[in-house]
C-alpha cells in the first residue's frame, strides 16, 4: 500500500490533508516549486521563443506522430527550467519525469536531481504535468512528448537529451516512445527508477477509500491508477504494440518485495524489467541482487530507491558514458557503494524527504476530484 508507518510519510499526509481542508496553498501547485520557472510564463520575445522556430520544430514535420490535443500554451507551461539554464552551452541535459501524484521538482529535489547537480553531470529541466500525473496516462504522455521535442529543439543537435523517470513517469515515457516515434530519436537514453512497465497488481491499494486500509475491488480511482493495473487495457495495448521493449538505451532499477506500490518486482517477473528486442542496450538492476548482504541490499521502497547509492552511481555512469549503465564499469567500486544506505552527497534527511513523497501522493489521490470506476478508453491512435 502507498502509506507506511514512517513518521515522514504520516506527517506529510496529515499536513497535506489539512491544507486541502482549509483551502490553503499546497505544493501540489507547480508554481510553488522553488528553483523553477515555467517556459510558458516567459516573454515570447525571449531567446527561447525566437520567431516561433522551436514550436515549428516540435509540431511540424513528424507525420508518424499523432497530433497534440492539448493547447500549445498549456503544453509549454508544463516544461520547467531552473534559473540560469542556458540553452547554448555544451552540457548534456536531463529531463526529469515524475511519478503518480507528484510534480517534477518535488519528486527529484531530494535525490537524483541533487546527485546530478552536485556531480556537475548535466543540466536539469523537468516537467510538471497538470493534476500531478493522476489524470489519463495518455494525456500525461502528451505533456512528456511535447517536453522531449521542445527541449531537444531548444538545446540543438549537439547536446544530448536524457530522460530520468520515476514510477509512472517511465510507463508514460514508454507510451510516448511507442506512439510518438520521433521522440525516441531525440533521446540519448532512459533511466528508470521503480517503473511499472507491466503495471502493478496493487492498484486498488491506491484508490479512494482504500488508502491506509485493506483494499477492496471496485473503489473509485484516479484515471492513471486504474490504467496502471497489471491487466489494464492501457498496459495490454502498450505491450501488444512492442512497448515492453526499449526504444532507446535503457537502465531500469527496482527494489524487490519492499516496493509498496508496484508488484511483482522480483526477478524475471519484475514489472520494472524491460526487454531489448530492438537491441538498443538494456541494463536491468534489482538492487537487492546487485548489493547482497550489505546495507544497499536492504529495504528500499518505491520512492526511497531514488536515494540508493547504486542507483546514483550507475546513473552517473550512464550519463558519463552513454546508456545503458554498466555494472562492469563500476565493479571495482561496488563493495564501497553497497556499504552505504544513501547515495554519496545525500543525507538521511534526504531519504526521509523522498519517502514523504508517498504520503503527499496518497493525499492527492484521495482528494482527486474526478475519480472513475473504469479506466479511460484507449485513444484511437493506439487502438
Amino acid at each position: 500500500m502507498i502509506l507506511t508507518s514512517s513518521p515522514a510519510v504520516l506527517l506529510s499526509t496529515i499536513t497535506l490533508f489539512a491544507q486541502f481542508a482549509l483551502g490553503l496553498p499546497t505544493t501540489s501547485e507547480p508554481g510553488h516549486h522553488e528553483s523553477a520557472r515555467a517556459i510558458g510564463k516567459l516573454s515570447h520575445s525571449d531567446e527561447l521563443h525566437g520567431a516561433g522556430v522551436v514550436w515549428d520544430k516540435v509540431v511540424r514535420g513528424h507525420p508518424a506522430d499523432p497530433p497534440f490535443t492539448i493547447p500549445e500554451e498549456n503544453l509549454r507551461a508544463a516544461v520547467y527550467l531552473p534559473p540560469g539554464f542556458n540553452a547554448s552551452t555544451n552540457r548534456q541535459v536531463v529531463l526529469f519525469v515524475p511519478g503518480t501524484g507528484s510534480y517534477g521538482h518535488e519528486a527529484f529535489a531530494s535525490n537524483l536531481l541533487k546527485v546530478i547537480t552536485n556531480a556537475g553531470a548535466a543540466d536539469a529541466v523537468w516537467v510538471n504535468v497538470p493534476d500531478a500525473m493522476l489524470a489519463n496516462v495518455q494525456t500525461n504522455a502528451e505533456y512528456i512528448a511535447y517536453a522531449i521535442s521542445y527541449v531537444k529543439a531548444l538545446i540543438g543537435e549537439d547536446r544530448d537529451l536524457n530522460v530520468i523517470g520515476w514510477s509512472q513517469g517511465n510507463l508514460a515515457t514508454q507510451w510516448v516512445f511507442t506512439y510518438w516515434p520521433s521522440t525516441a530519436t531525440k533521446v540519448r537514453q532512459l533511466i528508470s527508477v521503480s517503473p511499472d512497465f507491466h503495471g502493478t497488481v496493487l492498484p486498488q491499494s491506491l484508490c479512494g477509500g482504500n488508502i491506509g486500509k485493506v483494499p477492496k475491488a471496485g473503489a473509485p480511482c484516479a484515471p492513471s491508477v486504474l490504467q496502471q493495473e497489471y491487466s489494464s487495457n492501457l498496459i495490454t495495448t502498450l505491450r501488444a504494440a512492442g512497448g515492453g521493449d526499449a526504444y532507446v538505451p535503457t537502465t531500469s532499477f527496482w527494489s524487490s518485495i519492499t516496493d509498496e506500490v508496484v508488484q511483482p518486482q522480483a526477478g524475471m517477473t519484475a514489472s520494472a524489467r524491460i526487454g531489448d528486442a530492438r537491441n538498443k542496450g538494456v541494463t536491468n538492476v534489482e538492487v537487492q541482487t546487485a548489493c547482497p548482504l550489505s546495507p544497499g541490499g536492504g529495504q528500499y521502497g518505491h520512492a526511497t530507491l531514488m536515494t540508493h547509492p547504486l542507483v546514483a552511481a550507475m546513473t552517473l555512469d550512464a550519463l558519463k558514458n552513454g546508456g545503458p549503465a554498466s555494472l562492469g564499469r563500476i565493479r571495482s567500486q561496488m563493495f564501497r557503494i553497497c556499504q552505504n544506505v544513501v547515495a554519496s552527497g545525500l543525507q538521511l534527511t534526504d531519504r526521509a524527504a523522498t519517502e514523504a513523497l508517498l504520503g503527499t501522493a496518497g493525499a492527492r489521490m484521495a482528494a482527486f476530484p474526478t475519480k472513475m470506476l473504469r479506466e479511460p478508453a484507449v485513444k484511437n491512435y493506439a487502438s
